[in-house]
């Protein structure tokens, strides 16, 4: 209990502030996010005067694509002490969020949301707009789903218009993870008009490809997270086995940056568009 001293001056401060009422804002004003989900989404959505801490993970570039954009914002490990002394009217956590963070919060009197981020495209327009609706930025969801519905007709769209079999695409991450069926990944290949060996090997959620099974199977192209090569894990060393370099040309090999894929939400449309780009290059490329 080494931050109680701490937690309880910050609980004190916010007593003296007046704490929350139980007449909630329709328009909250001070919004703090512990999730880097929801910390996108308000970073798209929100006038950022409006938004008083985001999770350090808004500002890392390997995993937000809005890194760049979070400035002097403050930041965030998800910890009680640091969120009570910026008196939020709201607080945003998703459904991986500490549960002991959550309840402390909601007990000081702070209104915190627990949001299910969707994990596929299946309800993604429903999550923008509830998330409008309740960070009071109705209009703006309304036009960034819109915008996200145009964007992946297009892709399905310029899938429908090739000819020829899908190609085969393997999805590796470190210690052979590869996403199956009922995934986003999944959804993006299917949609960008590409087979999934993890999900024709019957993985749901995600599962392991053993590096045989990879290589038997010989897919057209290997997609790798784009920093895999820069990790010196043991289990990122999988991905840079020996036989993948030997079976796998430089061609067929398709780096995707992991910002793309953190989130279902804007960045699932730029994930899209790259993979129609890589089945069209595929497609050129077959006698």
């Amino acid at each position: 209990m080494r931050y109680l001293p701490g937690l309880l001056a910050a609980l004190y401060l916010s007593s003296l502030a007046g704490g929350a009422t139980a007449q909630q804002a329709v328009e909250p004003r001070r919004i703090a996010s512990l999730n880097l989900c929801t910390d996108l989404l308000l970073l798209e959505l929100v006038p950022r005067e409006r938004i008083v801490s985001l999770s350090y993970w808004a500002a890392d570039p390997s995993v937000s694509y809005l890194a760049d954009q979070v400035g002097d914002i403050p930041l965030n490990r998800s910890l009680a002490e640091e969120i009570v002394p910026q008196q939020p009217d709201l607080v945003l956590a998703g459904q991986f969020s500490d549960l002991k963070v959550v309840d402390l919060l909601r007990r000081t009197g702070v209104r915190v949301e627990v949001l299910d981020v969707p994990l596929t495209l299946d309800g993604m327009r429903e999550h923008i707009l509830g998330f409008g609706e309740l960070v009071g930025a109705r209009s703006r969801a309304e036009a960034l789903a819109a915008q996200l519905d145009r964007r992946l007709a297009l892709v399905s769209a310029g899938a429908s218009r090739l000819s020829g079999e899908s190609p085969l695409a393997a999805v590796y991450g470190p210690q052979g993870v590869s996403p199956g069926r009922q995934t986003l990944m999944d959804d993006l290949l299917v949609l960008a008009g590409l087979r999934n060996l993890a999900a024709e090997r019957g993985i749901v959620s995600y599962g392991t490809l053993s590096l045989e099974a990879l290589l038997i199977a010989e897919p057209d192209v290997l997609i790798l997270d784009e920093v895999s090569r820069d990790r010196n894990s043991i289990a990122h060393q999988a991905m840079r086995h020996p036989a993948l370099r030997k079976h796998f040309t430089e061609n067929q090999v398709f780096r995707l940056p992991p910002s793309l894929m953190a989130c279902v939400g804007p960045t699932s449309a730029d994930a899209a568009e790259q993979l129609l780009a890589l089945r069209r290059q595929l497609g050129l490329r077959r006698p």
